[in-house]
């Protein structure tokens, strides 16, 4: 597979994708002029009655022409309240056999995933004290991001999800989540997709389709905080919260590239997957 880090980032920002990591933009949609002629992300939607932001990677075209095998990469928001239906989903049409859940211990604790029968459980957080704690603005947020490449628990927990992906069945699929579904578990599609040979511009449109799938969720926030009263500055950190900007992502990459000297370098190098398994990845997940 040819090198993609100038089409990942450098092509990207020259066809005004991503704005610079410096620039405080507050993006709720994916209306970026280099996304529009992409297929629509809802179309990955799997629609589930007690978990939201759930896509299947499937179906996504690769640089060389080949696309994403379907019903074996999924992402998604927590799964602590999925129904009957859902498991019944999960288990009978995508064949789940692995979730691997992103979330601090606390955040487990306190919405912990519902049981699924016959299906393995990872409990592995990207984050840590020293990595989270940190007030919420989108210059923080760039730095955040920043820390999944530098972080050596970040950089473990990405390992540990390709090693799975590399020892898993052709024929079932691994789930990994977060809370929200967004930012942990945006990187790491990113980087999944990436790997897999995913052109630039599609990858970023699924990491920026978060904004969408979580609009819901947004706006009855902000309405419970209108109702309770809540200051302007509480109504906008609360869209921040809620959403994705490409300068976080984009943050992630630059950090990757000054201490790896590209994202396929951080793959092999940070996460410790070699060529040689990136490309068994590509053998296993594309068609």
């Amino acid at each position: 597979m040819k090198e993609q880090d100038e089409s990942f980032a450098a092509s990207a920002l020259s066809e005004g994708s991503i704005p610079a990591a410096g620039e405080d933009t507050n993006t709720f949609s994916v209306s970026q002029p280099a996304l529009r002629a992409l297929k629509n992300v809802k179309e990955h939607e799997i629609h589930l009655q007690g978990a939201f932001n759930v896509r299947d990677m499937g179906g996504y075209p690769t640089k060389d022409g080949l696309v994403v095998r379907s019903h074996l990469l999924l992402r998604s928001a927590r799964l602590n309240a999925l129904t009957q239906s859902d498991i019944d989903t999960l288990v009978n049409t995508y064949h789940l056999a692995l979730d691997f859940d992103l979330r601090r211990p606390e955040e487990v604790n306190e919405r912990p995933d519902i049981s699924i029968p016959g299906v393995q459980y990872i409990d592995d957080s990207v984050d840590t004290r020293e990595t989270y704690y940190y007030h919420i603005n989108p210059e923080n947020n760039r730095k955040h991001y920043g820390t999944y490449a530098t972080s050596k628990q970040a950089r473990k927990v990405y390992h540990d999800l390709f090693t799975a992906l590399l020892e898993n069945s052709s024929e079932k699929s691994i789930l990994w989540h977060c809370t929200s579904g967004k930012d942990r578990t945006g990187v790491a599609a990113a980087l999944i997709l990436y790997t897999l040979g995913v052109e630039a511009r599609t990858l970023f449109k699924d990491y920026l389709a978060s904004n969408d799938f979580l609009k819901q969720q947004i706006n009855q926030r902000i309405a419970g905080l209108k109702a309770k009263g809540a200051t302007r500055s509480e109504i906008k950190f609360a869209k921040i919260d809620g959403g994705v900007d490409l300068s976080y992502l984009k943050a992630a990459i630059d950090q990757m590239r000054q201490d790896y000297g590209s994202v396929t370098g951080f793959i092999t190098d940070g996460l410790h997957i070699t060529k040689e398994q990136q490309a068994q990845l590509r053998e296993m997940y594309l068609e």
